[in-house]
């Protein structure tokens, strides 16, 4: 069961897992490294040294406050990954080779807006206030919904289905039915608050009762779900403050690289192809009214 918190979506250790670890390692490697002076060595893997000034830069991007063994150990595990993929020649594999490309860009692009935009104005209290009273879902009258949910094949959506998906009654009885068609499906128990809907979908919660069963479609899944629990979860003007100035500050960090970018573009020749013609425009994206069984919802991804 996830519960989400904050305004914004989505604090990383020394140590990533899995793919997003090694391509961290991978370009953090790449290029030749200068012999580490004498005394600056804290370690060494296989005969590459891990100096203080690694040990350094992990700390100001880690969050930590001062130099430890973990950190310390996270960049002799980092190596200890890297040395094994270059082992497996992985850093010739194209696919690497592209996202460590793609990662360099991002950093490059990150670190212009870091270094040479301005920086956004703290916003005022009143403005925090005044925020905070614009949006009571989020803050005085925040709810809490769990929604229990059986995911299948899209393509198993019948009319018969559909109609057990309307109106309320126990989620177990689809789950009977499911099995009784050998129907696979997966279940899980999602908890969202109202702050974490978008509004069309939000709009369409606050009508259900406790147990009202609707569909989403998601790619090729169908989400079954029903309204299990709802609770009133206020959070205060006080414990809300600090979370609204980070919202508005990234807000106004976002209009600035914006208008950045507008500018930067501006004096760039850019040119685009035929081959891009057949290309998606997704600015605006269709959301259905989560009411409706059936219907495709850029509300499926809010409710999982």
């Amino acid at each position: 069961m996830k519960t989400e918190k904050g305004i914004t979506r989505p604090a990383a250790g020394a140590l990533k897992s899995g793919a997003a670890l090694l391509m961290l390692a991978l370009l953090a490697a790449c290029g030749k490294q200068e012999q580490a002076a004498s005394g600056q060595a804290l370690a060494s893997v296989d005969g590459k040294e891990i100096t203080i000034h690694q040990l350094n830069a992990e700390l100001g991007k880690g969050g930590a406050r001062e130099a430890n063994k973990q950190v310390l150990d996270g960049l002799v595990a980092r190596q200890v990954l890297v040395n094994a993929a270059r082992k497996e020649k992985l850093d010739a594999d194209p696919a690497v080779l592209a996202d460590m490309e793609r990662a360099r860009d991002l950093v490059l692009a990150q670190s212009y807006v870091q270094r040479k935009l301005a920086k956004p104005t703290r916003p005022s209290q009143q403005e925090v206030s005044t925020f905070y009273d614009q949006h009571p879902d989020w803050f005085a009258q925040r709810q809490q919904y769990e929604f229990a949910e059986l995911v299948i094949d899209r393509a198993s959506v019948n009319e018969e289905l559909t109609k057990m998906m309307v109106g309320v009654r126990p989620l177990e009885e689809v789950a009977a039915w499911l099995q009784k068609q050998h129907i696979p499906f997966t279940r899980l128990q999602v908890t969202k608050t109202s702050m974490d809907l978008p509004p069309p979908m939000l709009a369409g919660v606050k009508k259900m009762e406790k147990g009202q069963l609707f569909i989403v479609n998601e790619g090729d899944a169908a989400i079954l779900a029903a309204l299990a629990d709802v609770r009133n979860v206020p959070l205060s003007r006080a414990a809300a403050t600090q979370q609204i100035e980070q919202y508005l500050a990234n807000q106004r960090q976002g209009e600035i690289t914006e208008q950045a970018v507008a500018r930067l573009k501006a004096d760039a020749k850019i040119v685009y192809f035929d081959s891009a013609k057949t290309l998606k425009d997704n600015s605006v994206a269709p959301v259905a009214d989560a009411t409706s069984p059936g219907k495709d919802a850029a509300a499926g991804a809010a409710i999982r």
